[in-house]
């Protein structure tokens, strides 16, 4: 599904058998653009934490719930965007959904855990900087009303 231009959520086929199952998160061919993944990193977070806004000044990042449930906020801040300052959310709980994400440089990432556990696992195009990235706070009204 398309989010915004060169921002997707995937639905993953989950293939289950007797012996547990096997899913395919980060599918490249599945991008409009060639992007190599160069850094995977995981993240545990604690239940009712909000994180966000983070953005990549170049990097483009695909994100997977391994364990949890999420509240996911993605915000188009690129300039010459149709959807720009357009902020799109949606709940992954992992139990059910089996669902990756991808955002591009300049979509803004933010999210709110629901569950005791959570983790995460980030694919992104680049390597971890501070000079790559920048972060705006997040608005809590944005947590219910959208």
């Amino acid at each position: 599904m398309k989010l915004f231009h060169n921002t997707y959520k995937y639905k993953l086929k989950n293939n289950i058998d007797s012996r547990g199952f096997f899913i395919e998160i980060f599918k490249l061919n599945q991008t409009s653009k060639k992007i190599k993944i160069k850094q995977v990193s995981h993240s545990f977070i604690k239940k009712n934490v909000v994180k966000g806004w983070h953005f990549h000044k170049i990097q483009t990042q695909w994100n997977y719930l391994l364990k949890g449930k999420i509240k996911v906020f993605l915000w188009d801040n690129r300039k010459n965007s149709k959807t720009f300052k357009k902020i799109k959310s949606f709940i992954i709980d992992a139990k059910i959904d089996k669902i990756a994400y991808l955002f591009p440089a300049n979509v803004g990432h933010a999210y709110i855990t629901l569950n005791k556990e959570n983790h995460i696992m980030y694919g992104t195009s680049g390597y971890y900087s501070k000079k790559e990235e920048y972060k705006l706070e997040f608005n809590k009204k944005y947590i219910h009303n959208k």
